[in-house]
């Protein structure tokens, strides 16, 4: 038996089609909709004992309903009618082979079913294993040699030639292609480009260094053409003098967004003209042929014919509208990267050259499913207590190492640790008669506090701790040692905790008023993030974990990019975590081992942590 079922499904499905498989396992077993689940609750009783369970069987032939054992055996036995639906698990089974068989169609079917079930009760799909595609499974019997991968393998490792002041492009490199997920969306080939754009896609670039550093070969690669496309689409880092690493980090997330969006919408073009010319096809076809037409082969038999069978024919064409190809039902994922410091209802976009783009929470590409976070911004009237929230999205958070501006509460000296970094990143702060916001309620210009959180967490959190300061006497450097941890728990910092704290102290209104920013105050001194309009952030709904009280929010340290040097003369090296306790130096075309320990000790820059539970959708 193989993926196509037996012999007498394949002969089932000449003389039925897949249509009742479809019908009874969309509306009495997966429960597509709400209808379907008032369906199954009225209809889905055995019509021997008029029971409910514990295990149900539904003909294929006439929708009869029988519990598993002697009332579905019986049927078969007067009716003849073989294949049958354990209700319970979608399973399809045969009275003939006296077993339950598979077909890869129905499980197609069912999968799509599952999901629209999930959708229809706002849940997540639970975990499934990986099942292979059609093309993957032929990849595989062709090519069956495999690739042993041990704890001392160097598959994955390449060293990076420096092309003259490139360390800083070589060290974020290795921090994405060490990137858990990302490896796995380039290496399975997931990125579709159109040949007119292809040459130009960054995407594309980067999915064939995924394929270099995964080859087996060892020798160092050059970085001339991904430099080359950088230089073309983010022209302020064009030139051969050195350039900051997060600055890059960035800029590189933010390119490879913007090809992604390319990618798909012109992929999505594409389909729908060679649906249309299809569906013209089809009309002219149709045209063509003669107005009779034969009997419909699909119909159940008519013996034995239950209210079930009636229901489902009358609901054919209704089912049919309402079971869409999961292929046109994505979801969207969550917004780009926001603002540390931004007021709400500001639009930072228009404020700085090279910002992100403008609308990402239309975009579900690979770049958005691993790095978008949410920050919210929460601001409260000293008047009349009235709160004003905003969610912001975000690719990384940037940390201030400086003394603390707002003496009032807390420490006022500089951090020590990321944990401290965070804690001031996220606490309130007073904003002072120097940046007055305008509070509707109060109809005037009112002092405020401000207090960020995490509203959602992306897969990664990368954090940006602000070494280098410049204003208008001095720049320097910052070398104070920032001790972080190799695991992090981010709860204390989520929205939904902060909310819980405030709530346990006492409300003076529950008035939620808008607020107009008079004068650019930020919350937290400068700690920033790269930024986008906070308007577009409150419409991003999906990965919403922070509203979770079963969600987690740990994470794994998984790479960490230094600065060593001075302002004027510095070199980025990369510290990766290439398998599990087992780390790598990468100091451009030279790769050595590295400790626990010396990845903690070392003057971190840029912090990749991984989250180590991921919710499935």
């Amino acid at each position: 038996m193989g993926d196509t079922g037996c012999v007498h499904f394949t002969t089932y499905v000449k003389e039925y089609g897949y249509e009742p498989y479809s019908y009874v396992h969309g509306y009495f077993s997966a429960c597509i909709n709400k209808e379907a689940r008032l369906q199954k609750a009225l209809s889905c009783l055995c019509y021997k004992c008029g029971n409910s369970g514990p295990q149900l069987y539904c003909c294929l032939h006439c929708i009869y309903f029988a519990c598993k054992g002697a009332h579905i055996n019986e049927h078969y036995k007067h009716t003849k009618h073989y294949m049958a639906l354990e209700l319970c698990y979608g399973m399809l089974y045969c009275y003939q082979c006296r077993d339950f068989i598979y077909h890869n169609k129905c499980q197609t079917i069912a999968e799509r079913h599952l999901w629209l079930e999930a959708r229809s009760l706002d849940k997540s799909l639970s975990w499934r294993p990986w099942s292979p595609s059609r093309l993957e499974i032929d990849l595989l019997l062709k090519n069956p040699k495999r690739r042993h991968v041990t704890a001392l393998t160097s598959i994955g490792l390449r060293g990076l030639l420096n092309l003259g002041s490139t360390c800083f492009m070589n060290c974020i490199v290795q921090a994405l292609i060490h990137t858990p997920l990302l490896r796995d969306y380039f290496l399975a080939e997931l990125h579709e480009c159109t040949s007119k754009t292809a040459a130009k896609c960054l995407v594309c670039e980067v999915s064939r260094l995924f394929q270099e550093f995964y080859s087996g070969a060892r020798g160092p690669l050059s970085l001339h053409r991904l430099l080359h496309l950088i230089w073309n689409h983010a022209r302020h880092l064009a030139g051969y003098e050195q350039q900051d690493a997060h600055e890059f980090f960035i800029a590189t997330l933010d390119v490879l967004h913007r090809h992604c969006k390319i990618s798909m919408t012109e992929l999505a073009a594409n389909a729908a003209a060679a649906a249309a010319a299809a569906a013209a096809a089809a009309a002219a076809n149709d045209k063509s042929k003669s107005s009779s037409n034969q009997p419909n082969s699909h119909q159940p038999s008519q013996n034995n014919q239950h209210t079930g069978t009636i229901y489902l024919q009358q609901q054919g064409t209704g089912q049919q509208d309402s079971l869409p190809s999961l292929a046109q039902s994505g979801t969207n994922s969550s917004a780009l990267s926001a603002t540390g410091n931004q007021a709400p209802g500001t639009n930072s976009a228009t404020g700085t050259a090279n910002q992100p783009d403008p609308n990402p929470a239309q975009c579900n590409c690979i770049i958005d499913q691993i790095f978008t976070g949410g920050l919210q911004s929460d601001v409260v009237c000293q008047a009349c207590k009235g709160v004003s929230t905003t969610i912001d999205p975000f690719w990384d958070i940037s940390l201030d190492l400086g003394e603390s501006s707002n003496g009032q509460g807390g420490y006022g000296g500089p951090p020590k640790s990321l944990i401290d970094c965070l804690e001031r990143f996220t606490r309130a702060e007073h904003l002072g008669s120097s940046a007055k916001i305008k509070c509707n309620t109060c109809n005037s210009y009112q002092e405020s506090t401000k207090q960020l959180s995490m509203r959602t967490l992306p897969i990664v959190a990368s954090f940006h701790l602000k070494r280098f300061e410049h204003s208008s006497l001095i720049d320097k450097k910052i070398s104070t040692f920032i001790s972080f941890p190799a695991e992090l728990d981010m709860t204390p910092f989520m929205s939904q905790k902060k909310s819980d704290q405030q709530q346990q102290q006492p409300q003076h209104s529950p008035s939620s008023p808008n607020f107009n920013e008079r004068t650019g105050g930020g919350a937290n001194g400068s700690s920033t993030g790269s930024s986008l309009n906070s308007d577009e952030g409150r419409n991003t709904t999906a990965h919403q974990h922070g509203d979770s009280d079963t969600a987690d929010f740990r994470y794994s340290l998984y790479a960490v990019i230094n600065h060593v040097g001075t302002l004027d003369a510095g070199h980025y090296t990369a510290y990766v975590r290439h398998q599990k306790d087992i780390w790598v130096k990468c100091d451009d075309h030279i790769i050595t081992t590295a400790t626990l320990k010396q990845v903690l000790d070392s003057e971190g820059y840029l912090l990749f942590y991984h989250k180590k539970i991921l919710e499935y959708e």
